[in-house]
């Protein structure tokens, strides 16, 4: 082979490998990662399981559901709680008398909150309960969402979804839902997590036709916005998953080996707050999306 050919070939290789390194920074510089935890802090233990947080914008607070031990049992004994975006407690005890309290929402003044076999409504300026809206039969009242007044609930073992509007309680559908739980609802659809067939699905609030558009998210828990499109989902037996504008999941947190759960979540887009109630382990742990 010549000096001539050689410098050639040489040539054409260091062209070949120029372009792969190229290309291979394209992908890089293209590729968009899924966000990391970091904790920012962590609530003291006199919460009692809790299972859902939510944030009051207007209030600048928290609420937190205590279930207090067993879920799903008419005792008494859970009640809400007030907590500062520190971590603070600030009532304890802020309304008692509750069941089970699990999901809630918010309509003006008014947070509802999801107990069992009925919604509760409890006016936020003097914690006083207001209205009780009693659902027929078992409905396992899990978690609520609200859009434009309306308070939608799902009900877990029953295998049901509620509407709450205008003071009236009405079933929406029925059927083999994989155990719904978490529930956000937007623009003409509903979106639904579900415990045991670990699906995020999309529901048409006009057809109830649904779409399967995530897979193997858990035990399904909490779903929330996270701003561009995208979401974050909780599995109550301790993960925590980002979900992004194309319906791809990536597991952000997992506490199943320390038996840490993580319930219903809650998120403050403008704050970069992420909010996770740990059920037996008796605490509001908050995050960061870095």
């Amino acid at each position: 082979m010549t000096p001539k050919i050689i410098s050639l070939v040489v040539l054409c290789f260091w062209f070949i490998s120029c372009a792969n390194n190229e290309q291979e920074k394209k992908s890089d510089a293209g590729e968009i990662l899924a966000p990391k935890l970091t904790q920012v802090w962590t609530s003291d233990t006199t919460l009692r399981t809790p299972e859902s947080v939510l944030y009051d914008k207007q209030r600048n607070l928290l609420y937190v559901a205590n279930v207090n031990m067993n879920p799903w049992e008419k005792d008494g004994n859970g009640f809400i709680s007030r907590m500062d975006l520190r971590g603070k407690i600030i009532d304890l005890e802020w309304v008692g008398g509750l069941n089970g309290p699990k999901g809630m929402g918010l309509v003006d003044n008014s947070l509802f909150v999801a107990d069992i076999d009925q919604v509760v409504e409890i006016n936020v300026e003097d914690g006083m309960v207001i209205n009780r809206y009693p659902v027929e039969g078992t409905p396992t009242l899990n978690d609520i969402t609200t859009k434009d007044g309306i308070i939608y609930i799902s009900g877990s073992d029953s295998q049901k979804i509620f509407k709450l509007e205008n003071g009236t309680v009405s079933l929406i559908l029925e059927g083999d839902l994989g155990r719904p739980n978490g529930l956000y609802a937007e623009k003409g659809r509903l979106l639904m997590l579900t415990s045991n067939s670990s699906l995020l699905e999309s529901i048409d609030l006009e057809s109830m036709d649904r779409t399967k558009l995530v897979e193997n998210l858990g035990h399904g828990d909490g779903i929330v916005p996270a701003g561009n499109g995208t979401y974050l989902a909780s599995s109550w037996r301790g993960e925590l998953f980002h979900i992004s504008a194309d319906w791809k999941s990536t597991q952000l947190l997992d506490t199943r080996e320390e038996e840490i759960n993580a319930a219903d979540i809650d998120y403050i887009v403008d704050k970069n707050l992420l909010l996770v109630p740990t059920f037996f382990d008796n605490r509001v742990v908050a995050y960061k999306l870095e």
